[in-house]
């Protein structure tokens, strides 16, 4: 994952300006991105940087962190979870 990742999720965990809620869609909307990135790299060379796919344990240990534990029903249900 890059380092630009780690650092936005970082800054969504400080931000006591917005509520839970909000860092948690902002989070998830995350979570969507690294899961089409992915994708994208299980169908194509495009995405050659494995530490991207790490990104999404990151962030679920984030949402972890702010009280969200459950698992999309994508995630859940979905044939092409990774």
């Amino acid at each position: 994952m890059s380092s630009h990742t780690r650092d936005r999720i970082a800054a969504v965990l400080k931000d006591d300006s917005r509520s839970k809620q909000d860092r948690i869609e902002e989070l998830l909307t995350m979570r969507e991105d690294a899961r089409a990135l992915q994708r994208a790299g299980t169908e194509s060379p495009m995405n050659e940087d494995e530490d991207e796919s790490n990104g999404l344990q990151d962030i679920d240990r984030a949402l972890e962190k702010l009280g969200y534990d459950e698992v999309p029903e994508a995630d859940e249900d979905s044939a092409a979870t990774l």
